[in-house]
């Protein structure tokens, strides 16, 4: 009905639907097809969009994958090219190493025994001397001394004097000797022998670096290390030793008794 019917009051006409319902339903499907259709297309383009990006993400990281493996080949031949330098390096390292610490444990102990002997003199004599240098098994060192440590090597001896300035006069002049250090009595005993009176008394020293002959250390030095790790005077580390015990000396003969 039109403004004007509704104006003047004219009765309205019944309303007729004259689309079939068949053609209806059809429209209505075809809609929800449409629909349909639009959303497949949408997720499909969404899910090829997420593939190119996927395939273009793939490609930068087998690019980076590529790079990385020319960088490890090239690294590997370089590598393989200094191989042999580093070989006769280390080996050189090894050879002067082994000629330094033969060197350095190299001490003339006749020579040196030779010194400790001469102390003597009309006054006093030596029992015995026992000396102990480098070795495998260490520094032979049996005290420390503030200034030369544990040393490269100790020596220990039993001596006999007229009297006990005497033997303090020995143990003094023992310390005067190049490369020998902190040199003290470890024990010390008056005996008797037949019609003979005298002190016996037991010593001990350090040798020091001094005594060393490093006549096989390389000129240029060791290739690679820092000083050879001797200890003492050089530097290193050296352990620390308790100084023994006074011992009772040995007595000359069985008659000899302690005042």
């Amino acid at each position: 009905m039109n403004a004007i019917a509704k104006k003047v009051g004219a009765t309205g006409l019944p309303a007729v639907n004259l689309v079939p319902r068949d053609i209806a339903e059809k429209r209505k499907m075809r809609a929800v097809q449409f629909t349909a259709l639009l959303a497949v297309l949408i997720a499909v383009g969404v899910v090829a969009a997420v593939y190119v990006i996927a395939l273009g993400t793939k490609g930068l990281a087998d690019n980076s994958l590529a790079d990385a493996r020319a960088q490890q080949a090239q690294a590997i031949a370089e590598r393989d090219a200094k191989a042999p330098t580093y070989v006769a390096f280390v080996e050189q390292e090894r050879e002067e190493f082994t000629l330094a610490q033969i060197g350095y444990g190299e001490i003339n102990y006749a020579d040196l025994e030779t010194a400790i002997l001469s102390m003597a003199d009309d006054e006093t004599s030596f029992d015995s001397l026992q000396i102990s240098g480098p070795s495998a098994a260490g520094f032979g060192s049996i005290s420390t001394d503030p200034v030369f440590g544990g040393g490269v090597g100790s020596f220990q001896f039993t001596a006999r004097a007229l009297s006990i300035e005497g033997a303090t006069a020995l143990l003094q002049r023992i310390e005067t000797i190049p490369g020998v250090a902190h040199v003290e009595a470890t024990s010390e005993q008056y005996s008797v022998e037949g019609a003979d009176e005298y002190w016996s008394v037991g010593g001990a020293g350090i040798i020091t670096d001094l005594r060393l002959t490093q006549r096989l250390i390389p000129v240029g030095g060791v290739t690679g290390v820092s000083g050879v790790t001797v200890g003492g005077a050089l530097g290193g580390d050296t352990a620390v030793v308790p100084e023994p015990e006074p011992e009772a000396s040995v007595s000359p003969s069985p008659t000899a008794e302690e005042e």
